[in-house]
């Protein structure tokens, strides 16, 4: 599952803000205990319109992700939280028909949105397989300690509850000087801020998005710190800027219901649910441009690490 660019309804700890956040505690970590099943639930809830609402975000961004990998033809390569299969489908050209790309995903309905697309496609040498991706069980799929290439996350690491758990698996299935390459998110959009304020009053859901003082996503050395702990070296991360347009506010809200930033306005009561959406289309109405689109400028990370040889 891809998360959605960041979601959070109010302003967390780090001051990431992006157009997504209108009303989700942003976060990166879920410890609850039936935290995964919930996740799955709302990607599940997602998949029928998740990536179909005409706004082009996470397709360019796992094309940067693939780019950054440096896939070769022939490699197999690993695509955990595949959601649609924005990493999984350009992975799996960069690698050809010679090479094999294992994409997996707690949500049955991502997985399966997945399948269609490979099969559109017809790339034969791509899967989507539903399954745990922090532990990537054998149960859920059998593959060999050292078989791998590269393991791909995009959008999703901050998700898992015990990221470090994940990244040690992913070393251990990486053949020595394989790749793990990584997308998430840096700073967002200041001028959203608002927009993120004005929902935070009216959700009462519990989130999975709180980036806490501990988290490994609070920072670039933080991250790097987990990954060195786990065994990677080489580990480096570059930043680049992710744009994100949509045609006008309602488009966005779309585009909100589509991603994981539903679960937050899933929380809202329906007697309150006019009195937020208001409050959010005030500010989204100062964000507007003269042709009526709306425009996010956020920082997203990609960070590459290797097994040692």
């Amino acid at each position: 599952m891809n998360s959605t660019s960041p979601h959070a309804a109010g302003v967390d700890t780090d001051g990431m803000t992006d157009p997504q956040r209108a009303g989700q505690p942003d976060g990166r970590t879920c410890g609850e205990p039936d935290g995964k099943e919930a996740l799955a639930g709302l990607f599940d809830r997602n998949a029928p319109s998740y990536e179909r609402v005409g706004v082009d975000h996470f397709a360019q961004l796992g094309q940067r992700l693939v780019a950054h990998a440096r896939l070769r033809p022939g490699q197999r390569v690993l695509d955990v939280g595949c959601g649609t299969g924005a990493v999984l489908v350009p992975a799996a050209r960069a690698v050809g028909v010679h090479g094999e790309v294992t994409g997996l995903d707690l949500s049955a309905g991502m997985v399966a949105r997945a399948r269609e697309e490979i099969a559109r496609l017809g790339l034969v040498q791509a899967r989507a397989v539903q399954g745990d991706a922090e532990t990537v069980s054998p149960r859920d799929l059998p593959v060999a300690a050292g078989s791998l290439d590269a393991v791909l996350a995009g959008i999703c690491l901050f998700f898992f509850p015990r990221p470090h758990v994940a990244t040690a698996r992913y070393r251990e299935l990486l053949r020595p000087g394989g790749r793990l390459a990584v997308s998430w998110w840096g700073e967002g959009d200041p001028h959203w801020t608002p927009v993120f304020v004005a929902s935070a009053p009216y959700g009462r859901a519990a989130s999975w998005h709180t980036v806490g003082d501990a988290s490994p996503f609070r920072s670039v050395p933080a991250f790097h710190a987990l990954l060195a702990e786990v065994g990677f070296t080489e580990v480096e991360t570059v930043e680049e800027e992710c744009v994100t347009r949509f045609a006008d506010a309602e488009q966005w809200w779309r585009w909100l219901w589509s991603t994981a930033g539903r679960q937050f306005w899933e929380g809202v009561p329906e007697d309150s649910r006019p009195a937020a959406e208001a409050a959010v289309n005030a500010e989204l109405a100062r964000l507007t441009a003269p042709d009526g689109s709306l425009t996010s400028r956020s920082t997203v990370r990609f960070t590459l690490a290797r097994r040692p040889r």
